[in-house]
């Protein structure tokens, strides 16, 4: 018996190991950084859309500015050309899910199947998704973040939600901004989901106005670089 103990006990160690690193709580939810540059991360949900992410684009090139764009494989699987526009301009394609699911309808392993068909889809238009996803809503889980965390994504919500989804009118949206935005704020906009000119005239005057104080505005990893600043999560 004593020598079937020290048999087994490696074996007990490794489940043991193996159930600590399951038991560990995952990274939470990515909302903004600590820095105290003025640099700031726009990002854009439920597109591509054929009518506001072009004028979208071409606005973050007039200014010299970068977004990060959690693009629906649904839309992307009908607009491939701007999934591919998004990334030649420099700014970075993020996964956004493919059919914007509820999180509390259909749970954490079917939002992940959802993702992953949209991370295959935008591998096979030649393009490596960069490794945040946002999901639908902004509903998380303990289950969700460590699923999405042990694939390689980090999970991204927000600190400035304009509400432009809403269309409540381009003051309330550019109000909303000037009200919230800091060093390393990640501002919610969408160039999907339904008419987005209101997003798209908020966001000029958002370039005009910070970008003449001084702000610049990039994308998540350059936000969450770690050689420029540290990290926060909520």
């Amino acid at each position: 018996m004593e020598s079937r103990w020290f048999v087994l006990s490696p074996v007990l160690l490794l489940v043991l190991s193996l159930w600590l690193v399951l038991a560990a709580p995952p990274v939470p939810a990515l909302s903004r950084v600590n820095t105290q540059q003025r640099i700031v991360a726009l990002t854009f949900d439920d597109g591509p859309s054929p009518q506001f992410t072009p004028k979208i684009l071409s606005l973050l090139t007039q200014y010299h500015a970068k977004g990060t764009f959690f693009v629906l494989g649904s839309e992307a699987e009908k607009y491939p050309n701007l999934v591919k526009a998004i990334y030649q301009q420099g700014s970075l394609v993020a996964n956004h899910g493919w059919g914007h699911l509820n999180l509390r309808r259909v749970g954490a392993a079917r939002m992940w199947q959802d993702a992953d068909k949209t991370g295959q889809l935008l591998r096979s238009l030649g393009i490596s998704p960069a490794p945040y996803y946002r999901p639908p809503y902004g509903m998380t889980s303990q289950a969700l973040l460590q699923l999405f965390e042990g694939h390689g994504y980090e999970v991204v919500l927000w600190s400035v939600d304009t509400r432009d989804w809403a269309t409540p009118g381009v003051g309330s949206i550019t109000e909303k901004i000037q009200r919230l935005i800091q060093p390393g704020a990640i501002i919610l906009m969408h160039d999907g989901g339904g008419n987005r000119s209101q997003t798209v005239a908020a966001l000029k005057w958002l370039l005009t106005k910070y970008t003449a104080l001084g702000w610049h505005f990039v994308t998540l990893a350059q936000l969450t670089h770690p050689d420029a600043m540290a990290v926060t999560h909520k």
